[in-house]
């Protein structure tokens, strides 16, 4: 249909001299300025930018296209600053600017493949259980909604909150996709680190000397992802100068001391980044990770007492009745195991048969079985081990060297991540906990999700390119054996 209006354009451009064209272009511009005008000088502001919205709209389609993997650049910051840059719904949910840019460019991609019609992804093994995973949880909601259960209570405008929580869920998704496909050059990986590093450290500072601040987003597993990519950099990239190796250690060391020491109640914001320093060590080298585990076996045994301290403070808090509420999700899960009950779904059985104990799980592998039943739960499965092979695969195959060093710190933040999700939804924000605006966090997971695809990426490309050099090299030589 395309094609053929492009055509009867062409046909009419030939039927029509130049001048005239220039003129008539020249006037519908005037005419369509001065009707702008007149609106707005009658104090019409809304149909003004009604006729003003379409030209606007063009230009922003335009210099997406045209510019695309820059503002892919730009997710990475939208997510580590301006928290309190958010969209007002109207209600409690607001949305936050690194979201709305996800969302933006993720149906400017799905648009400009439909209107190519070429459907193309970046190889990867993260593809498949990403998209499936996809298909579950939109299949999820349908299903959900289906099976309710007829004695429910009526929660208002909750079908808006699913499908709020179903959008954040599957842009989740898309940002490693997104980051993998856009961002496939050594340079744009090393400032996407370089970001997390610089800013991150900037939050370290700001929570040491109690700065109230709105610039920057420390919250989620902030600390783990400034913490891993310094800690990566510092034992897997090679010829790393000393000066850049003292920084390093001293983002390290007061990021730890913050996290660890200063907030050690809080035991989300520092056991991941431990997991994620004992992840990369392993991928380092094994020999590495037994001296590790031999001196982090003496330093726990000396600090027992302070975690034995920690540990009882999390108890009086109340900490073991989430094995209650894990009991309670438990009995609403084995009712609607296949395909769960929709995102979001299992607050409405929590308001209606639990109504004084209706809280999340705080647990995210309890809120994937819960909302997407088993069926989620196995292709979620399948996507982690997919992510462990596809980085392992990556930590072997790579060069001494920057994209090495990075693949061994996705891989590690990842795996720590992973496990994060045991004590909240520190991957996939819960509607009723962390709340859609939570994706301004949990998204820092997904991004260096997304340079596993990246590195492949460009280490196929550098061997095509070493194939292609070897091959010109042989016909050079043969012809100059020719007589």
């Amino acid at each position: 249909m395309i094609q053929q209006l492009q055509g009867r354009l062409y046909t009419l451009r030939a039927h029509i001299s130049p001048a005239l064209l220039r003129a008539g272009v020249l006037l519908a511009l005037l005419g369509y300025s001065l009707g702008i005008g007149l609106l707005a000088g009658s104090g019409r502001s809304l149909y003004a930018a009604a006729l003003l919205l379409p030209p606007l709209l063009w230009l922003a389609a335009t210099f997406s296209f045209r510019y695309f993997h820059f503002l892919v650049l730009v997710l990475p910051f939208a997510a580590l600053t301006l928290p309190r840059l958010e969209l007002s719904t109207g209600t409690e949910t607001r949305l936050p600017w690194s979201l709305l840019l996800a969302l933006g460019l993720t149906a400017i991609w799905v648009a400009s493949m439909f209107l190519r019609n070429k459907w193309y992804l970046a190889p990867s093994l993260l593809n498949a259980p990403i998209l499936v995973f996809a298909v579950v949880c939109v299949t999820s909601l349908i299903w959900g909604i289906l099976w309710r259960d007829p004695v429910l209570i009526d929660i208002p405008k909750f079908i808006v909150t699913q499908v709020g929580a179903l959008a954040t869920i599957l842009v989740s998704l898309s940002t490693p996709l997104l980051i993998g496909n856009f961002i496939q050059k050594p340079g744009q990986l090393k400032y996407i680190v370089g970001l997390f590093i610089v800013i991150g450290f900037m939050m370290t500072i700001t929570q040491l000397f109690g700065i109230n601040q709105a610039l920057l987003n420390d919250r989620g597993l902030w600390g783990t992802w400034v913490i891993a990519p310094a800690y990566g950099l510092l034992i897997a990239l090679p010829k790393l100068r000393w000066y850049w190796r003292a920084a390093l250690l001293v983002v390290i060391g007061l990021t730890f001391y913050q996290t660890l020491i200063v907030n050690s109640f809080w035991v989300s914001g520092w056991l991941p980044s431990l997991l994620a320093v004992a992840a990369i060590t392993f991928l380092r080298s094994w020999k590495l990770f037994i001296a590790f585990a031999i001196v982090g076996g003496i330093a726990l045994f000396i600090s027992m007492g302070f975690f034995q301290e920690v540990a009882q403070d999390n108890i009086d808090d109340g900490s073991l009745e989430r094995l209650i509420i894990w009991e309670q999700n438990w009995g609403v899960v084995s009712e609607h195991w296949l395909f769960g009950t929709g995102p979001a779904g299992y607050a409405i059985y929590y308001m209606s048969y639990f109504p004084t104990e209706a809280r999340s799980t705080h647990n995210n592998f309890l809120d994937i079985l819960a909302q997407f039943g088993f069926v989620g739960m196995a292709v979620w499965i399948w996507l982690m081990i997919a992510s462990a092979l596809e980085g392992w695969w990556l930590c072997r195959r790579a060069p001494p060297g920057f994209l090495r060093a990075l693949a061994i710190i996705a891989t590690g933040g990842w795996a720590a991540a992973l496990a994060s999700m045991m004590l909240g939804d520190w991957v996939l924000p819960f509607a009723y906990n962390q709340g859609i605006a939570g994706y301004k966090y949990t998204v820092y997971s997904w991004i260096f999700l997304g340079t596993l695809i990246s590195i492949r990426q460009i280490l196929e490309q550098q061997g095509a390119n070493r194939a292609q050099a070897r091959t010109q090299n042989r016909e050079l030589r043969t012809e100059n054996r020719e007589p």
